[in-house]
C-alpha cells in the first residue's frame, strides 16, 4: 500500500510541481510589471477569493470522501455535494454583483467593480469544479486530475504574459486570465462528470452538511492563518510609515511580503501533492490493524523531506530570489524591489513545515469523525494569527506576520498530537525527528553566518557541501540504524 500511495503521490507530485513551477513563471512578471503596491492589491483580492471559496465549497471535498466510506450508491453523495457547492456558489456570485460597489471602496484601486465581478466569476466557477476533481481524486484516476490542472496552470500563465507583458495591461487582465483559464479547468472537470440529478434528499444531505460544517469552519480558521495576514495587513499598517529605512504604504507592504511568501510557497507545492494523494488514502488503510504503524512511518520520512526542503531553501534564499534562469531572462525570481523582505523566509519556510506535520496528523480527526475538533485547534491557530499580527503588525510590519504564521502552526502541530494519541494512538518516533531537525537547524545557522553569495563561488561551495554532510549523515543514521516498524502498529527503536 505505500507503493501504491508513492505511485499516486508521484504522478500528483510531478504534476503539481511541474504546474507550480509554470505558475511560479508569473513571480518575476507580476514583481517586475505590477511592483510591490499592484502585487499587493493583488495579493489582498487573491486573499478574499481564499476565504469565500472555502465558504463555498463548505468541506464538501472531505466530506464526499468521508461519505463514500458509508453509502451504498457512490453517485448519490456526489450528486449531493455537487448540488450544494453550485447552489452556494451562485449565492457567492449574485453577492458579488449586489454589493460590488461597498466591496469596491475596500478593494480601493482603479476599475475596482469590475474586479470584484471578476473575482465573483472566479469564485463560482472554482466551486463548481471542485466536486467533479475531488470525484477523481477518488476514483484514483490521478493522470487526468494532474493533466486538468496542468492545462488551468499553462493557461493562466500564457493569457498573464499574453495581456500582462506583451499587451502591457493592467492589474485587471490578472483576473480576467483567471476567469478564462477557470473556465477551461470546468469544463475538463466535468466531461463525463456531471452528477445524474441536481435533486438533493434532505436527510442525506443534512448528515453531509453536520460534517462538512465543522471542516468548513475549520478550513475557514485554517484560512485565517494562511492568508488573514495579507487580507488586513494594510488597516493595521496604516497609510505608509518607514520600515528597514525606507517608506512603506499599507499595499506596498503586503506585497513585499507576498513577494517573498513565494519562496516559502515551495514547501507548500510538496505538502499539497502528498495531500491530494494521503487523503483517499489514508481514509482506506485505516480499516486495516496495522494502519497507525503506516501512518507512523508517512508521518517520519515526510516530515523528514520537508526539514530537507527547510535547509536547502532557507540556506539559499538570497539565491533563490535573486535566479534569473541562468541569465536567460533580464528579470530575477523576485525583482529587487522586494529584496527589503528576505530575512522573513527562513521563518516563514519553518512554519510551513509546522504545517505540514499538520496536516498529516490531523487525519485522525478525519478518520474518527471527530472533525469538531478541527475547529479548536485551527479556531486555536486562527487566535494566534489575529492576536499576534495585531499587535506586531503595526510596529514591526511583514516580520510580524511571519512570527505570527510560525506560531501559529506550532501550536496548532502540539495540539493536534497531544489530543490525537488519546483518540488514535500512532507511534510517531519524534525523538529521531528532533536530532534531525537539530542537525538541519544548525547547518542553517552556519550556512547563515557565511551568509549570500552574491557570485561568489567559494561560498556557494561551502554552503553546498555543508547540506550535502548534513543529509549525508540523516542518510546513514537511517541506513545504519533503521527504524523497526512492527505490524501491530507499535514502532521499534
Amino acid at each position: 500500500m505505500l507503493r501504491k500511495l508513492a505511485g499516486q503521490t508521484l504522478i500528483y507530485g510531478l504534476s503539481t510541481i511541474l504546474g507550480r513551477l509554470l505558475n511560479l513563471l508569473l513571480t518575476p512578471l507580476f514583481t517586475a510589471r505590477l511592483g510591490p503596491m499592484g502585487y499587493g492589491v493583488m495579493s489582498r483580492l487573491y486573499s478574499g477569493v481564499t476565504f469565500a471559496n472555502v465558504i463555498v465549497t463548505f468541506g464538501m471535498e472531505t466530506t464526499f470522501f468521508r461519505f463514500l466510506q458509508d453509502q451504498e450508491d457512490p453517485r448519490k453523495v456526489y450528486q449531493h455535494a455537487f448540488t450544494w457547492v453550485l447552489l452556494m456558489g451562485s449565492l457567492m456570485f449574485l453577492l458579488c454583483l449586489l454589493f460590488r460597489r461597498q466591496i469596491a471602496l475596500w478593494v480601493d484601486y482603479e476599475q475596482a467593480e469590475t474586479l470584484v465581478l471578476l473575482i465573483g466569476g472566479i469564485i463560482l466557477l472554482d466551486a463548481v469544479a471542485a466536486l467533479p476533481m475531488a470525484r477523481l481524486r477518488h476514483q484514483e484516476k490521478a493522470l487526468r486530475f494532474s493533466l486538468i490542472n496542468l492545462a488551468n496552470i499553462i493557461c493562466t500563465v500564457f493569457l498573464n504574459y499574453l495581456f500582462i507583458d506583451w499587451m502591457e495591461l493592467g492589474l485587471m487582465y490578472v483576473f480576467v486570465s483567471n476567469l478564462i483559464a477557470s473556465t477551461i479547468r470546468l469544463g475538463l472537470a466535468l466531461w463525463g462528470n456531471l452528477p445524474t440529478s441536481l435533486r438533493i434528499h434532505w436527510p442525506l444531505m443534512r448528515n453531509m452538511l453536520d460534517y462538512g460544517f465543522f471542516i468548513m469552519i475549520a478550513g475557514f480558521a485554517g484560512t485565517m492563518n494562511e492568508t488573514l495576514d495579507r487580507l488586513v495587513m494594510k488597516d493595521l499598517w496604516g497609510a505608509g510609515k518607514m520600515l528597514n529605512g525606507e517608506f512603506l504604504t499599507g499595499d506596498e507592504l503586503t506585497g513585499i511580503y507576498s513577494g517573498n511568501y513565494k519562496v516559502a510557497m515551495l514547501i507548500v507545492l510538496f505538502t499539497q501533492a502528498f495531500r491530494y494523494a494521503a487523503e483517499p488514502f489514508f481514509f482506506k488503510e485505516s480499516k486495516k490493524d496495522n494502519s497507525p504503524g503506516t501512518f507512523a512511518r508517512v508521518f517520519h520520512y515526510f516530515t523528514l523531506s520537508t526539514l530537507v526542503g527547510f535547509l536547502l531553501l532557507s540556506s539559499f534564499a538570497k539565491e533563490v530570489v535573486s535566479f534569473n534562469f541562468f541569465g536567460l531572462s533580464n528579470r530575477y525570481f523576485v525583482d529587487p524591489a522586494f529584496w527589503s523582505g528576505i530575512h522573513i523566509i527562513p521563518i516563514l519556510l519553518m512554519a510551513y513545515v509546522f504545517s505540514a506535520a499538520y496536516i498529516n496528523i490531523s487525519i485522525w480527526y478525519k478518520i474518527t469523525k471527530q472533525t469538531r475538533f478541527a475547529l479548536l485547534f485551527t479556531g486555536t491557530g486562527a487566535l494566534c494569527t489575529i492576536l499576534i499580527n495585531v499587535l506586531t503588525v503595526p510596529v514591526y510590519g511583514y516580520v510580524g506576520s511571519a512570527w505570527a504564521t510560525l506560531v501559529c502552526y506550532l501550536v496548532m502541530c502540539v495540539m493536534v498530537y497531544a489530543v490525537g494519541q488519546k483518540y488514535y494512538p500512532v507511534p510517531y518516533r519524534l525523538k529521531r525527528l528532533g536530532v534531525y531537525g537539530a542537525l538541519i537547524f544548525l547547518t542553517y545557522l552556519i550556512n547563515r553566518q557565511i551568509g549570500p553569495t552574491d557570485g561568489y563561488w567559494p561560498a556557494f561551495v561551502m554552503k553546498a557541501a555543508l547540506c550535502l554532510t548534513a543529509m549525508g549523515l540523516i542518510v546513514l543514521i537511517e541506513k545504519f540504524w533503521p527504524l523497526k516498524w512492527y505490524e501491530d502498529g507499535q514502532a521499534g527503536t
